[in-house]
Formats: C-alpha cells, sequence, structure tokens
C-alpha cells in the first residue's frame, strides 16, 4: 500500500487570523474573598418598575437580562436549595450574595425558600442595585459597597439632572471591575476558584487593551459595536453619541427563550456563533483502507474570557465530527447526540470539573477542593484536537463536516431539574467541512 503524502490542507473559517497557539495563562486555582456585608434594608431600594417611567427602553432590555431573572432562574434555585440541604444551611449567604442581592443585605434570605423576601429582593440584579454601587473591595461573592438614596451613579460624565433623582457620574461603571464582584466565584472555605470570569480576562490581551465587559456585553451585536447614539431617558432633549444597552447578553439562549424573550434568546445564539472559529487540517490523500488523524483547531475568536465560561460543569460545549462517503453513508461520527440527548463517552468536551476531598469527580460545588480538569480555550488563543477517522474501501471521497456545538444545560442538570433536554437548544458555534481523496 503506497502511503499518501501527509499535506494539510488548513480551510479557514475566519479571513481574520490572530497570532498565538494552544494553552496559555493557566486559570488561578486558589484565593480569598471575605467581602463586608452592609446592613441595609430593602425599603431604601427603588423598584425597577418605577424607572420604567422615564427608562422605558433600557427598563424592557433589562427586563429579558440573566441580571432580571437572577432570583427566579430555575437552575439557580435548585442548586441553591438542593447545596443548602446539603450543608445544612452553610452555603445559604454565599449563593444568595449575588443572586438576590438586596435579600441577603437585608437579611431577607435566608431562609432559602424565599418566604421572608420582600418584592423588591426579588427583582434579583435589579437597576438601583447596580446603580447604587459605588466601591468593589475584591474579586468576587459579591465584594460590592453600595450607597443607596437619591443619588444614582452612573457612566454619564454629564448627566442630566431631574426631579425624580439626582445622578452622579461613576468611573467605576465605565470598568470591568465593576462586574468582577460577581463574575468570580470563590469557594467560601476552601479559597478554590469554581468561576474565573473577570480574571481570564483581566490575564488576556482584552484586559491589557482595557477592552471592558461593557464593551461587549452592553453594545448591540457581538463583539464591540460602537457608537450607539440615543438617548437615556425617555424624552431626554440631548442625544448622545453613544449610549449603553442594558440587555447585558451572555449565552443563555435556553432561558431567555424560555422566559418569553426572544431577541435577547437571538442575541445570546449571535454571541455564541460570533465566539469561535474552526480550522480543519486534513490529509490531500489517502489509499484505500488506509485510516489518518484529523486536525480540528479551535481559536477563541470573540469572547473576552475562556471558552466556556462560568459554571461550565453545569453546561456542555463540544465537538461533533461526522465523516461520509460520496453516497452520503455515514463512516464515522463522533459527539452525536443519542435518542436521550446524551453526548457520547469519545467526544471531544470543553469545560471544568471538579474533584472532592476523595479525589472523586463530583459536580457538587460544595464539595469541590481542587479542579480535576480543565479543557478550554483562552482569549484570542487556540487549541487543537486530533481525531482518528477510518479509510474507505474503494477509491472515491471522504466527507468530514465538523461542528462546534452548545448547550446551555447537561444532560444531568435537565433531568434533576425535570426539564426535558429536548427543550434545551443546541448552538451551532462554527461548522467546517473539507474533502479527502481516496485513490
Amino acid at each position: 500500500m503506497k502511503k499518501a503524502t501527509r499535506v494539510f490542507i488548513f480551510l479557514l473559517g475566519s479571513i481574520f487570523l490572530f497570532s498565538g497557539c494552544g494553552g496559555g495563562q493557566e486559570p488561578q486555582t486558589a484565593k480569598t474573598s471575605v467581602p463586608l456585608k452592609q446592613e441595609i434594608t430593602s425599603s431604601q431600594f427603588e423598584s425597577a418598575h418605577t424607572c420604567q417611567y422615564c427608562h422605558q427602553k433600557i427598563y424592557q432590555q433589562w427586563r429579558g437580562t440573566a441580571h432580571a431573572s437572577s432570583s427566579t432562574n430555575p437552575v439557580f434555585l435548585a442548586e441553591m436549595r438542593s447545596t443548602s440541604q446539603a450543608t445544612g444551611g452553610a452555603s445559604d449567604e454565599f449563593c444568595v450574595s449575588c443572586h438576590l442581592p438586596v435579600g441577603w443585605l437585608a437579611a431577607e434570605i435566608p431562609p432559602v425558600d424565599g418566604s421572608s423576601l420582600s418584592d423588591m429582593a426579588k427583582q434579583g440584579v435589579s437597576c438601583d442595585l447596580c446603580h447604587t454601587i459605588t466601591a468593589v473591595t475584591g474579586e468576587g461573592n459579591a465584594a460590592f459597597q453600595l450607597t443607596p438614596g437619591r443619588t444614582k451613579f452612573g457612566p454619564l460624565a454629564d448627566p442630566l439632572q431631574n426631579p425624580i433623582h439626582e445622578s452622579a457620574f461613576s468611573k467605576l461603571h465605565t470598568q470591568a471591575e465593576f462586574c468582577s464582584s460577581c463574575h468570580e466565584i470563590i469557594h467560601p472555605q476552601s479559597g478554590l476558584v469554581l468561576a474565573s470570569t473577570f480574571s481570564e480576562w483581566q490575564q488576556s490581551v482584552y484586559g491589557s487593551r482595557r477592552i471592558t465587559c461593557q464593551d461587549c456585553h452592553m453594545t448591540p451585536g457581538p463583539g464591540v459595536s460602537k457608537p450607539n447614539p440615543g438617548v437615556t431617558a425617555t424624552g431626554a432633549p440631548k442625544v448622545r453619541e453613544h449610549t449603553w444597552q442594558h440587555d447585558l447578553v451572555g449565552n443563555n439562549v435556553f432561558a431567555m427563550r424560555r422566559a418569553g424573550f426572544p431577541a435577547h434568546a437571538a442575541r445570546a445564539e449571535e454571541n455564541l456563533q460570533a465566539a469561535a472559529v474552526l480550522f480543519l487540517g486534513l490529509p490531500a490523500q489517502l489509499s484505500p483502507y488506509q485510516s489518518t488523524e484529523i486536525n480540528i483547531r479551535i481559536r477563541n475568536d470573540g469572547a473576552g474570557h475562556y471558552l466556556p465560561t462560568g459554571l461550565s460543569l453545569f453546561k456542555d460545549m463540544w465537538l461533533e465530527v461526522v465523516c461520509t462517503d460520496q453516497s452520503g453513508r455515514i463512516v464515522h461520527s463522533s459527539g452525536v447526540l443519542t435518542e436521550a440527548g446524551a453526548i457520547p463517552d469519545d467526544t471531544v468536551v470543553f469545560g471544568t470539573s471538579f474533584a472532592d476531598a476523595s479525589g472523586e469527580e463530583t459536580d457538587n460545588l460544595w464539595e469541590a477542593i481542587k479542579v480535576l480538569r480543565d479543557h478550554r480555550i483562552p482569549p484570542q488563543e487556540y487549541v487543537d484536537e486530533f481525531v482518528e477517522i477510518p479509510g474507505l474501501p474503494l477509491p472515491g471521497t471522504l466527507n468530514v463536516r465538523v461542528r462546534l456545538l452548545h448547550r446551555n444545560i447537561t444532560l444531568q442538570r435537565a433531568a434533576q431539574l425535570g426539564i426535558s433536554i429536548a427543550e434545551v437548544p443546541v448552538v451551532v458555534m462554527a461548522e467546517i467541512s473539507g474533502q479527502i481523496k481516496v485513490r
């Protein structure tokens, strides 16, 4: 059998390629963060429903966000209650400090059943919560300080005064550090970093160039989209060159669809589809029966943090590879979901997993004491995956299709929540195809 010359043809999924290679900077694995808890009552905050009368467009954008539903998110509620039960209540304040910040500060929760929560606290991460933050005292675990009252703080250097409230410029609101207090999750006992979105950004080229969270998540469309001219209040006399959107979309297509916000869900899907690019390395030619190894390169081209980020053990991101002959018959596949919605064992999966004290893998965050596996893609870097595929018995064409897929909830988590996995959309983040001649 004649051995084919191994010439790799890289099929570029994007015409714009940055330099860089896989691996990147190792994420931090341990920190300490003990935020100061203020004594504040929920009556010191304005309801978001009040804000809508002057900020109608911004209010409608906020309503569809993960912030607005942070106190009602079913994944959070199930996780909070099960963890509370498992820890005898030791985890209660840790979980609610970011998801129910007003209720936490006002000592309305625990109990985690929500029986003592005010209507204000149930609004989750509300308008007045964010616009009364005046300091961030550390990274993670709700390390913010509030100054509730008549003055609302924001990113405008020349805010227009009005009879409803006073407005003041806050440099903090223009910085990524503003988001760090909740988008860095640290185990309160072991110091293990459970989610490191802020530090991932901080250590990246985005952090060094000060391309902030707001630049991507508070502007229209994926990535940095400026300017965004408009007014910040209904009927405001001044049209500004740039205004900040408040839909704050990430990647949760499922939650936004389920909550009845299709426009937010569509933007989340756009974010996923703009996050990564695939490259495919194939041999130019094979002989009959000759198997080969294909090279799939996945580049984090559009996210200012790792892919995936956050609590990645609760979501799925994986590669699907399907090889067919010239008649369309499948000769090899990996990563194709089963009828039950399971990801096969031989699949290339991206994410983080944790180990408990015995060294066994656990998806119970409270038991986690160390990172067992961290297979993710840093910003503006890539990872190479190599997949073995069989050869064709006769001369012809071997067609190769690769897709990078994302699902907001894992099969296991969906079962625990009583959600049919069929309801959770699978988003194609990127796709690429190629052919190998068999002669």
